[in-house]
């Protein structure tokens, strides 16, 4: 397996971000902590132009938050050395799998102050800068990864990601990549409709966003960490969970439930977003290489996940997991109707979901 060298680079505490506020779409992004400018300092080094005919490559940091094994962090290894062949070695770039640079959202600080250059990580990581990015993490928000991309592509997320965020953050968001779908786990009860989830409590992640997909599975939506989660479901404190099947695996959640039930509720996305710093000190020629590699790899990477699931299903079965098809259209209804009661008083949540509607209507596969 392949690996790349770890070198020392000092983290930077993380900002405190504010959740859910209206304000957030319209913020500044804050000023820099002292010890932000710090770490920034500290690595110009690592992310700054070698100087003008030194001959020399240009380092730059890639963070991937998933472990080493995972889908994203070796087609990261991938990307890095197609980058570096594409630019004829004038960039080079160190992948850094496993959260071993700092948390996800140190990992964020850093790119805002520039002295880390990409950050692989989950959907709603920029939801400070503005909350409705968690339109993308709704349930049955997209009926498949293809829409997905395409609705990243379209004029009212761009102006989302790279107008709005962008200029509150100071990070560029240059791509979305699948993560799967996520599913629901159960034990004790078998079930095909919202309405068999009444009343038990599946974990959630504490968000108001994760609250609003299990209510919209019908259940009773009860925080955990995932760090305590698979106790949590052995002891009983909650009878079920919701994730891709590849976390399903990895967590060993099958010695804990009965059954997975294919709601896919939510087609699983993540961000590839870059340091702004970064990428206007890049030249043209580098950036669509970078822009051109990206878009080889997607399919890719939604190509090594569905296989991944596709296996880890028949592992479920042969740990004794139930593999159940529900009433899909039961679910979609309910969601429908629990997001409207939750998100569509809010006039900036009614935009956002209705442009995702109205996008939604006019797509074409």
């Amino acid at each position: 397996m392949r690996k790349s060298g770890l070198r020392k680079m000092s983290l930077v505490m993380a900002s405190v971000l504010v959740m859910g506020s209206l304000a957030a779409c319209q913020s500044s992004g804050g000023s820099e902590t002292p010890a932000a400018e710090a770490t920034a300092a500290e690595n110009s080094q690592s992310e700054a132009a070698p100087a003008e005919g030194s001959g020399e490559a240009r380092e730059l940091s890639w963070y991937v938050g998933e472990p080493e094994s995972h889908v994203w962090s070796q087609v990261s290894y991938d990307i890095a050395k197609e980058i570096e062949e594409g630019t004829g070695g004038s960039l080079k770039i160190n992948v850094y799998p496993g959260a071993t640079l700092g948390t996800q959202a140190e990992a964020l600080d850093m790119l805002r102050t520039g002295s880390l250059a990409f950050e692989i990580t989950g959907p709603s990581i920029l939801a400070s800068f503005c909350d409705q990015v968690q339109v993308y993490s709704l349930p049955y928000a997209f009926d498949s990864a293809a829409q997905a991309y395409d609705y990243f592509a379209s004029e009212g997320s761009q102006k989302l990601y790279n107008e709005t965020i962008l200029n509150a953050s100071g990070v560029r968001t240059l791509d979305v990549w699948y993560y799967g779908d996520r599913n629901l786990t159960i034990s004790g009860v078998e079930p095909t409709k919202p309405e068999d989830l009444a009343g038990l409590s599946i974990r959630c992640m504490d968000t108001p966003i994760s609250k609003t997909v299990v209510a919209a599975l019908g259940g009773n939506p009860v925080p955990i960490n995932m760090s305590e989660l698979y106790l949590a479901l052995q002891t009983g404190v909650v009878v079920g969970e919701e994730n891709p099947v590849p976390t399903v695996l990895a967590q060993k959640f099958f010695e804990v439930q009965d059954a997975m039930v294919l709601t896919k509720h939510s087609v699983h996305l993540g961000t590839v977003e870059v340091s702004e710093q970064v990428w206007q000190s890049l030249t043209e020629e580098e950036r669509q290489v970078v822009t051109d590699v990206l878009a080889k790899y997607r399919p890719i990477i939604e190509d090594k996940i569905n296989q991944e699931t596709e296996e880890g299903l028949e592992t479920l079965k042969a740990n004794g997991m139930k593999i159940i098809e529900p009433d899909i259209e039961a679910f979609k209804a309910n969601a429908e109707k629990v997001v409207q009661e939750a998100l569509g008083g809010d006039p900036e949540w009614a935009a956002a979901i209705k442009d995702l509607e109205d996008f939604k209507a006019n797509w074409n596969k």
